[in-house]
């Protein structure tokens, strides 16, 4: 997308040429007709007439959007220019957006504390790193020392489009972007301007997410409405208790490791995870190298599940009535609707409710065949499951693993899901059911686990 196709929509004379072989029809057919193109093709369209000009400022064009593959300054000035179209935005998607700038920039390492044991001398080369390898508070020296604005002036329009919008914008995508947008005013934007958010998605771009579980509190304590918090984020078990209590509408939850700089690296617990699945509302669920999805945990938590189960058939054999030579058998029916009143309703056994889940296994305890097998029982109701590993997650783990035993596990595996899938649904609709991705490609943390473990040359 080039800078040449903004142009001041508000401009109150544009200087435009009339069309006089333009087709005759009602506004309200032009703007289903512009409703299909892209943002890009909007404003390019724009110039081609007074009317369309003016048909083409029209709010109710601007409530979903989608800003994609875009350099940053581009991606601010299709920003600044939607704060005069977009007042009422609904939905907004900013997707692989980059920038030269932060992918080329290196700093030289002169103010560690090793250079200050080291002073430069004539002739020693410096050691330089990536700008983005820094602390917030030395990224945002340096790139005011480099004269780089963009953050602040995406923030600005960031603040103006959200509080604009903040009474109808439901859903918020921010994917697999090369922005730094941890220098920018996000966080402020989706905690102050959110209130009606339901869908949230923040991941893979190229930052550690949102990841102080202070950050992701304050976010579940100001969006009430989330249905869907996706993204690998700081979410401690504090933290995921308090957003299973303030989010009554959520169903959808990303669970993933997180490296805080303060404490190190954290993870969702056993006990955390059985109190997501025992609250009975999750349907779709992502988890990502948790420790506590090994084949211990899991066959722990169906145990659990056994004996909730057998305390749920003790208590709905008892009837409740009454013997016909009780002493109060005259009150039967008194009581009988005491007891009633008094009866709890029938809450999902954990892990009932989850229909779509995402397991992934790099560096946490890898699942074998007991532990699929105890996992399809733990969650019998999944009408979706996508397992995504390598041979190197279980090489690290079992000592003597041969690429031949690797390759039986994976047939044994894949036999036991489809024929559990199949007898669910059927032969089909199994298939559809069940993806493992089982020849992923190494991770860079894989990688230089690798590295470490290679022996020296």
């Amino acid at each position: 997308m080039a800078d040449s196709f903004f142009m001041d929509v508000g401009s109150s004379t544009p200087a435009l040429v009339a069309m006089p072989c333009m087709p005759v029809m009602p506004e309200n057919i032009w703007l289903d007709i512009f409703s299909y193109l892209s943002l890009e093709e909007k404003f390019k369209v724009t110039s081609t007439c007074r009317t369309w000009h003016r048909i083409l400022a029209d709010p109710s064009l601007y409530t979903h959007l989608t800003l994609d593959n875009m350099e940053f300054n581009t991606l601010v000035l299709c920003m600044q220019q939607l704060c005069k179209l977009a007042p009422r935005i609904k939905f907004l998607r900013i997707s692989n957006c980059y920038s030269s700038f932060i992918s080329k920039t290196t700093v030289p390492v002169q103010n560690t504390a090793i250079m200050h044991h080291f002073p430069p001398q004539p002739g020693m080369h410096s050691l330089y790193t990536h700008i983005t390898s820094f602390t917030l508070s030395r990224r945002r020296e340096e790139y005011l020392k480099l004269g780089f604005t963009l953050h602040q002036d995406f923030s600005r329009a960031l603040v103006e489009l959200m509080e604009q919008s903040q009474e109808s914008i439901n859903c918020l995508e921010i994917q697999d972007n090369f922005l730094d947008l941890e220098m920018t005013e996000l966080i402020f934007c989706i905690v102050r301007y959110g209130r009606h958010l339901e869908h949230l998605l923040y991941d893979a771009n190229k930052d550690s997410g949102f990841v102080e579980p202070q950050v992701v509190s304050a976010i579940a304590a100001a969006c009430r409405s989330i249905q869907s918090f996706r993204g690998q984020h700081g979410i401690s078990d504090t933290v995921l208790r308090r957003m299973m209590t303030g989010w009554e509408n959520l169903r959808c939850i990303t669970l993933a490791p997180y490296q805080s700089p303060t404490m190190g690296t954290r993870e969702v617990s056993l006990e955390g995870l059985w109190s997501l699945l025992e609250c009975g509302k999750i349907e779709s669920l992502e988890i990502f190298d948790l420790d506590c999805m090994s084949n211990d945990s899991i066959l722990n938590m169906l145990q659990r599940v056994k004996q909730l189960e057998s305390m749920s058939l003790l208590s709905t054999n008892y009837s409740g009535t009454i013997a016909p030579n009780h002493p109060f058998a005259h009150h039967a029916s008194h009581l009988a609707s005491i007891a009633k009143s008094q009866t709890t309703p029938s809450r999902p056994l954990p892990g009932a409710s989850v229909r779509h889940l995402t397991l992934t296994k790099y560096t946490s305890s890898p699942l074998t065949l007991p532990g699929f097998g105890a996992l399809l029982k733990l969650f019998p109701n999944l009408e979706m499951f996508r397992f995504t590993t390598n041979f190197f997650t279980y090489d690290h783990q079992f000592q003597g693993l041969t690429k031949d035993i690797y390759e039986e596990e994976i047939a044994m595996v894949e036999r036991m899901i489809r024929g559990e899938m199949s007898e669910r649904w059927s032969p089909e609709h199994a298939s559809a059911c069940w993806s493992g991705e089982w020849h992923a490609p190494l991770t860079e943390e894989q990688r230089l686990r690798v590295g470490l473990m290679l022996p020296a040359q």
